[in-house]
């Protein structure tokens, strides 16, 4: 029995394993165990006995290495110390390639008591890349294939109800090089030397009745453009256990507090073995159109509001099974706009426009995670002000996307390019049959998300036209209520509606706003990005202290993929050297790698989101964080430490934002709310540094639309700047408050663009002059005060910084909170705005966040650094 022949053939399974039984349901118990403990792990090389023997209870596992699923083979041998440390430095090369045999995972279990009627089944969310699986001496698959493919077993007739059970899975490995329809990090970083190999999703044991349910789902559909009514349709599918006909009925309930409550069912006649789609359509069930339905929105639009869909199946009057699900009632819809001669796609939600703006997922390299760790990821994006994830591939951490949908943060899934999945014009019938599969599993997983927007059936290049027929057909027949994208590349497909043309290595702040050059802010990107070297304090985790400076192979081991375009930041480096002065040591280079972080990572978002609508409508930088602790692609580190890049993206993203075009020298407001804010005042200040001179102000009047982007002045060009300056821009409201402030450093020698470039790179053939800045005097004179609240295991600081110099700026301010008088910043934390800057008297507040228990025990200090502020601690009260 090959599981890769079924992209439904469950129904194929159930009658090879389960026995005839009476179809009453008295008695069955319903529930779902993950079995995650009891489990080990070994090589299957050197090892003669077979699956029907090690699936055996009492069998001995002395020697082999325990573990807790879910697992790769690396993770656990990794959490057994047989391999150390292999994200510090180098070490990640002294673990040999672990692809060239099999690997057992043996675990046993106490399965829940007989009950009549009672079906039991084993269900795994995920194995890399093939498997044989036994359960007490019986083989229930000998080719489990596709890392992205579920794999399902009624295992009735083999359990031992009430008592332990042994299951054996031999895991063969994805082959290395991408060449199997398998995870990919493509040039990212190291290829794991695993391939994650391994039992990477749960494993769960369900027991039901006769009929058990699966795949509950919502789809919505409102009369746009009006949202004062939607129609649902709720679908799932019923399984009969037994290989007898079995007639059941199928109840739904929607509720919601404060909300009416609906109620819909059905009866229906299984057959032996079936599975059988069940739906609820509003043209039988009127109760189904629901007037003035509270939607679901991303969180930058309104909440994030859900519903539950509760089912349950019915035999004999006694429950056989129930499933539940929280989904939104909110609709996409997508469209094209032509900008620079190609067809861009754009959407909206709830009839309202968004441009989607994120970053790409990437999971840690041993897919190791947790709930504090997905929660860090949603909490960090929104704090960030943007709205989207893209997963390339990174698929089926399920609980990032109840995260998401909590959040009102969007899910922008889709396959990943540069492997097998893209060389499908070669594809054997097996390679064919998991393909399809594998879709079929993450759609179903996906559909009920209201936070999922859009399916990308290819990235780099689109399917082949046979295929994207039968994926297009797999997601009609899942009812799919999203769109969907070929591909997100346009340079191989016309069509696309969505462009990657890079860059990917860096590029000064101008070439985002520049919407000649083909990276520049135009149209929809699924991606492009920069390196970003992290601050100090990451970097001192993972490069030993004798490696950390100069830059040399430890520094580009922790780039991109050794023999890509990406093993090496020399670009950066030569940016970085030629704008601000070179760096000295590696404690310099690092804070000159946050500001240059900050300055061209707020430009990216600012630019897309000034060009909103009319020729921008959703962007992605590359990447959202890094897999292991990387110098490449991330907006914040693998640690969680924001750094430069993660509060330019919040400085550019804020709700009302003032934001200064480099390209033309214009200033736009950006309002990402639905509430218009008039009444608004923009001025532009340019001063000289060091002393701070007013060169020029040019103010005018502005109303920010809601959801949209309003020019509000050009900043004038005037003589008396000094060879490096400042750009002051502020938006303040009608009694004065602040709204936006947003502080450049820029030269009179600005960056310019050269004529060469390629899908990862454009040249500079100017660099700015920004050494002025290292010229600003010491300024000692800069006090702070915190106090603390603790409340559930979190703490909340409020930290007050003042610069008390009569002359001098206080620039790039970077408050912390660290573990102890002498720690590391506390992680993760959040604070409301950072790396500010404070002219002669000025003032600010900012409030941070964090759990208690990431103190480790330690009392909490305020710790307080500038680019010209020596760097002061404090006990926190």
């Amino acid at each position: 029995m090959k599981s890769a022949l079924r992209i439904f053939a469950v129904a194929v399974l159930l009658i090879a394993l389960v026995p005839v039984g009476p179809t009453a349901a008295d008695g069955a118990t319903v529930g779902s165990t993950e079995l995650k403990s009891g489990w080990a792990l070994r090589s299957a090389t050197g090892l003669a006995d077979t699956g029907a023997t090690i699936s055996q209870v009492g069998y001995s596992t002395a020697g082999w290495n325990p573990v807790t699923l879910p697992s790769t083979v690396l993770a656990g041998l990794v959490a057994n110390n047989v391999y150390q440390n292999i994200y510090v430095g180098q070490n990640l090369k002294n673990v040999p390639a672990l692809t060239g045999q099999d690997w057992w995972y043996r675990g046993e279990f106490t399965a829940a008591a007989a009950a009549a009627d009672q079906a039991y089944w084993l269900r795994f969310g995920g194995i890399t890349y093939r498997a044989q699986i036994w359960l007490n001496g019986v083989q229930l698959d000998a080719n489990a294939v596709g890392s992205l493919a579920a794999h399902e077993y009624n295992v009735t007739s083999t359990i031992r109800p009430g008592q332990a059970n042994a299951l054996a899975i031999r895991v063969t490995p994805a082959k290395p090089g991408c060449a199997d329809l398998s995870f990919c990090t493509v040039d990212w970083n190291p290829e794991v030397p695993d391939m994650n190999a391994g039992l990477w999703g749960k494993t769960r044991l369900e027991t039901t009745g006769p009929v058990a349910l699966r795949d509950p789902y919502v789809k919505t559909v409102l009369p746009l453009p009006a949202t004062n009514a939607a129609d649902l349709t709720v679908y799932a599918d019923a399984v009969n256990a037994t290989s007898a006909p079995v007639t059941t009925t199928v109840t739904g309930t929607i509720s919601k507090p404060g909300q009416p409550t609906v109620t819909v069912s059905q009866t229906v006649t299984l057959a032996a073995g079936e599975r059988r789609e069940i739906a609820f359509d509003p043209a039988a069930y009127p109760q189904l159109h629901l007037a003035n339905p509270v939607l679901w929105w991303p969180y930058q639009f309104g909440s994030p509001e859900r519903y539950q869909l509760s089912l349950s199946a019915a035999v004999a009057g006694s429950t056989s099974d129930t499933k539940s699900v929280d989904f939104g009632v909110r609709q996409v819809t997508d469209y094209r706009t032509t900008v620079n001669g190609t067809a861009f796609a754009g959407y909206r939600i709830n009839g309202q426009n968004i441009l989607f703006r994120g970053g790409g997922y990437m999971w840690d390299m041993l897919q190791r995670w947790d709930t504090k760790t997905n929660a860090a990821h949603v909490r960090y994006v929104k704090e960030m002000g943007l709205n989207t994830i893209r997963l390339e591939g990174t698929l089926g951490n399920e609980e990032l996307y109840d995260l998401a949908d909590a959040a009102g943060v969007l899910i922008m899934p889709g396959f990943t390019c540069c492997s097998a999945w893209e060389n499908d014009s070669g594809w054997s019938t097996e390679q064919t049959q998991v393909a399809q599969a594998s879709l079929e599993t993450q759609l179903r997983s996906l559909r009920a998300h209201p936070s999922v927007f859009v399916w990308a059936y290819g990235s780099d290049q689109p399917p082949t036209a046979a295929h994207l027929t039968a994926y297009k057909s797999i997601a009609t027949r899942l009812h799919w209520q999203n769109p969907t994208l070929d591909n997100v590349a346009t340079w191989s497909n016309a069509n696309a509606g969505v462009k990657m043309d890079g860059p990917y290595k860096w590029a000064p702040p101008v070439l985002w706003w520049d919407t000649t050059k083909a990276g520049s802010a135009f149209g929809t990107t699924g991606e492009e990005g920069t390196e970003a070297p992290p601050p100090l304090e990451s970097l001192q985790k993972f490069i030993p202290a004798g490696e950390l400076w100069p830059i040399g192979a430890t520094w580009n081991y922790h780039a991109g993929k050794a023999g890509s375009v990406f093993a090496d930041i020399g670009m950066y480096t030569d940016g970085l050297n030629r704008r601000y002065g070179t760096a000295t040591s590696a404690a310099d280079y690092a804070l000159k790698a946050e500001l240059m972080n900050y300055e061209n990572t707020r430009a990216f978002f600012e630019a897309w989101n000034s060009h909103e609508y009319s020729q921008s409508f959703g962007t992605i930088f590359w990447m959202l964080n890094s897999a292991w602790p990387s110098v490449h692609w991330n907006l914040y580190d693998y640690y969680f430490k924001p750094g430069g890049g993660f509060f330019g993206a919040k400085k550019a993203d804020e709700p009302v934002h003032i934001a200064y075009d480099y390209a033309t020298k214009k200033v736009f407001v950006v309002n990402s709310t639905l509430a218009a804010r008039a009444g608004l005042t923009a001025t532009a200040t340019l001063h000289t540094i060091p002393n701070l001179a007013t060169v020029s102000t040019t103010t005018a009047p502005v109303t920010a639309t809601a959801n949209a982007s309003t020019q509000a002045l050009t900043v004038p060009t005037p003589n008396g700047l000094t060879s490096t300056y400042f750009l002051r821009l502020q938006l303040k409201d009608g009694s004065g408050a602040v709204v936006s402030n947003n502080l450049y450093w820029y030269s009179t020698t600005p960056d310019a663009l050269g004529k060469k470039s390629n899908w990862y790179s454009t040249t500079t053939k100017t660099f700015a002059n920004l050494t002025g800045l290292n010229s600003l005097p010491s300024n000692p004179s800069v006090t702070s005060s915190a106090t603390r609240s603790v409340s559930g295991g979190q703490e909340t600081v409020s930290i007050t910084l003042t610069n008390t110099s009569s002359a001098n700026l206080a620039f790039f301010l970077r408050p912390e909170i660290i573990a102890g008088s002498g720690g590391t910043e506390v992680l993760p934390v959040t604070y409301t705005e950072n790396y500010v800057s404070l002219w002669p008297g000025e003032s600010t507040t900012i409030t941070a966040a964090y759990a208690t228990a990431d103190l480790g025990g330690q009392a909490p200090y305020l710790r307080l650094r500038g680019y010209n502020v020596p760097t002061a601690v404090a006990p926190i009260p």
